[in-house]
């Protein structure tokens, strides 16, 4: 596989991140359509969604060969994407949805700081479940980065 600039993984990325964003936008599009009665819509919106999909895993493919578009580190085999799912998850879990509760707390909207907080419990048990498949691939006991830990 050819080897990719900086800026042409830039560039893939971000196109990668506008299909990806662009899969569940049509999904939820699609469910509204379904909800009102609009089939031909919601099929249409299926259709794109697929499409999407499909264009983001070939952006995928390239990007993969430099490193995982989300965090950086590298993709491949199971193992590699194990440890980048649980890298993305724990910044998830432990930076992203803490601060966005916190904000929406000191912005008064306790609806949406209840939401968040959800996610942010959300993520942890997805981090658990990562951990034990990366555990079990590996057959030693991982930390929740990936990373081994003395048993």
């Amino acid at each position: 596989m050819s080897a990719l600039t900086e800026e042409l993984f830039d560039e893939i990325r971000a196109a990668f991140i506008a299909e990806a964003s662009t899969v569940l936008r049509f999904q939820y599009f699609a469910q509204v359509s379904e909800i009102e009665g609009s089939l031909d819509s919601a099929r249409l919106f299926t259709e794109l969604a697929e499409s999407a999909a499909c264009v983001a895993h070939g952006h995928l493919d390239f990007l993969q060969a430099v490193a995982d578009p989300a965090t950086g580190r590298p993709l491949g085999d199971t193992d590699l994407n194990l440890a980048a799912a649980l890298s993305s998850e724990m910044e998830a879990a432990t930076a992203r949805y803490p601060a966005l509760v916190q904000q929406a707390h000191e912005e008064g909207l306790a609806d949406v700081a209840s939401w968040l907080e959800t996610l942010r419990a959300l993520k942890h048990t997805h981090l658990a479940k990562l951990s034990a498949a990366h555990e079990a691939l590996r057959g030693v006991p991982v930390g929740p980065l990936g990373e081994p830990v003395a048993g």
